[in-house]
């Protein structure tokens, strides 16, 4: 991610509002505003301006400056809140970048990214914001603010300590093996608090600490009519050739299964295993598609999620093929005539790409969002990390069976604590790889 320069952006929603605010961030974003507003000065505080965007027009608005370090980024920032017009706001954002050179359109979440390198925000706390953005129900909201505040950053950095001091007696009671008389921890001692911070985790954790880790990421079914154009999407999802697609009805004959990377389309998402399912109809065509929609019937009864496809976009049957689970109602072949389609379908086209991005964000908020619910309102990328340091701790509580004097095999349990402090590194920021750190910010939108 390019840092040094200064970035400016929309940080409000897109269309029609009343106000809009432009931000800046950069060591020239007041040399910006000195060039657009005339004298701007160095101090914090809102005043009155007019900006110039040539040609004599002037846009009134307010200037609210806020030096660095003391600002959201930790840089020099300036908001710009001004009439809620798009054609206007893309005219300051194209004016500001003419003034000087050097100034450039914000990535998506490079604000809150640069406030996170410069120490403004933990991991935790930017991944809050884009969290609250993104929040849709009341467990999701608090969650957010929890994340926000830095209550979660705290508790994470606490069990990592605890898992860091463990750690530290076990590699001294290697180094001292040769002497007796020296015990820097004991069999017991390390099987109880190892098994002590494993509780703590999984309470965070709530019910689903304790369930079967899942290799199976949420399954993800398309299902419909055959014909439907199912293997269609299924393909531009994955963004590659992947099912067979034919005219001819029943091609598909058994689920096709691959990974589809949904981490940039919700805050601490991940992937979820799609599936290209047998057509479901009324009547079979043989024995071999009977036994393919008796298949398929089988599978949609036991997937997370189903985006049941209808080219007509009037979903008047064969969802009853569907027991449970979620549905997801999608209007294929988007680029044909059509009537008019059910209320709360997306429609989509998989020739042109036309809401194929909104799909994605719909699947991964119906598989992701349910999987949040469900852990109590912990991100799903905290929840795996959680999970597999809990999962260290509880090999070690068993590996080190009665809990004598001794530690069986100390390397082995040092191993398993490194492994314990690899996981909650990814959650307190001190040992978080670069891609994941990408994966973060790359959910946020542009502005943030």
């Amino acid at each position: 991610m390019q840092t040094g320069d200064t970035i400016i952006a929309c940080a409000t929603a897109p269309g029609l509002g009343a106000r809009a605010v432009v931000r800046l961030s950069g060591p020239a974003a007041f040399v910006v505003v000195d060039e657009n507003c005339g004298a701007a000065g160095r101090g914090r505080g809102v005043r009155a301006a007019r900006w110039r965007m040539g040609a004599g027009v002037e846009v009134p608005c307010l200037i609210a400056l806020f030096p660095g370090p003391r600002s959201y980024t930790g840089e020099d920032v300036v908001e710009i809140a001004m009439p809620g017009n798009p054609t206007l706001v893309e005219r300051v954002i194209a004016s500001a970048i003419g003034a000087i050179a050097g100034i450039r359109l914000a990535g998506p979440g490079e604000f809150t990214a640069r406030a996170y390198l410069n120490e403004r925000l933990t991991l935790a706390q930017a991944e809050g914001v884009a969290s609250l953005i993104a929040a849709q129900s009341e467990s999701e909201l608090v969650e957010a603010k929890r994340l926000l505040s830095g209550e979660r950053g705290a508790m994470y950095r606490a069990f990592a300590d605890e898992a860091m001091t463990l750690l530290a007696l076990v590699e001294a009671g290697i180094d001292f093996t040769d002497q007796e008389d020296v015990v820097a921890i004991s069999g017991a001692d390390l099987k109880r608090r190892a098994a002590g911070l494993a509780t703590q985790i999984e309470g965070v954790l709530g019910n689903a600490a304790g369930e079967e880790a899942r290799s199976e990421l949420p399954r993800v079914a398309l299902a419909g009519v055959p014909n439907a154009g199912k293997s269609t999407l299924f393909n531009v999802l994955l963004g590659r050739r992947r099912a067979v697609v034919s005219d001819e009805a029943g091609t598909t004959r058994d689920v096709l299964e691959e990974k589809l990377d949904l981490s940039r389309d919700i805050p601490g998402g991940s992937e979820v295993i799609l599936c290209d399912t047998p057509g479901v109809a009324d009547e079979a065509a043989g024995m071999i598609d009977a036994q393919a929609q008796a298949m398929s019937r089988e599978f949609l009864a036991s997937t997370d999620v189903v985006l049941w496809c209808d080219p007509t976009g009037r979903f008047e049957g064969g969802m009853e093929a569907v027991p449970g689970g979620r549905v997801i109602r999608v209007r294929t072949k988007a680029d044909l005539p059509h009537g008019r389609t059910a209320e709360g379908a997306i429609e989509v086209s998989a020739l042109d790409g036309f809401h194929v991005p909104s799909l994605r964000r719909a699947i991964a908020d119906a598989a992701w969002g349910r999987a949040f619910v469900e852990a109590g309102g912990v991100l799903p990328r905290h929840r795996r990390a959680l999970r597999g340091a809990g999962a260290e701790l509880r090999a070690i509580e068993a590996e080190v069976g009665g809990g004598g004097q001794n530690i069986p095999e100390p390397e082995l349990a040092a191993g398993r604590l490194r492994a314990v402090l690899d996981c909650l590194g990814e959650l307190t920021g001190r040992m978080t790889p670069d891609d994941v750190i990408g994966r973060v910010f790359a959910t946020f939108c542009v502005g943030k």
